[in-house]
């Protein structure tokens, strides 16, 4: 009888263990996200350097063009590239290390910028 019991919880443990890796990958994969940057986003955190975006801001991307709007504002136009998960605005030169992630459901980009800028912001899938 012992035997039997000893022989469900080995296949109990395996179970557990596999479960586990499985659980991890699927971690991973939202950890490392591929995605768009096409559409718009809406600023919900920023860190660092930070003197021309604000909370609350929409970033619009599409063929090219970002189109950025701070509430109360005026919408700034400007030219971008997207290669690789790197977003340079051309005018400037200013780039981003851009990951994708989705927390509750909601879409999230984060842009990562080091050098003369160092900044991160967040944004959330408008």
């Amino acid at each position: 009888m012992l035997k039997k019991y000893f022989n469900a919880f080995k296949y109990l443990i395996l179970a557990g263990v596999l479960g586990l890796s499985l659980t991890g990958t699927e971690c991973e994969k939202l950890l490392t996200q591929t995605g768009s940057i096409e559409g718009s986003w809406v600023l919900v955190k920023m860190e660092g350097n930070l003197q021309d975006v604000c909370l609350g801001e929409t970033a619009s991307f599409s063929n090219g063009i970002a189109t950025l709007k701070c509430p109360g504002q005026s919408a700034v136009s400007k030219n971008y590239t997207y290669s690789n998960n790197v977003l340079t605005y051309t005018s400037s030169g200013v780039s981003y290390d851009v990951n994708f992630s989705s927390v509750n459901g909601v879409p999230k980009m984060v842009l990562r910028a080091s050098g003369s800028v160092d900044r991160t912001l967040t944004y959330d899938q408008n």
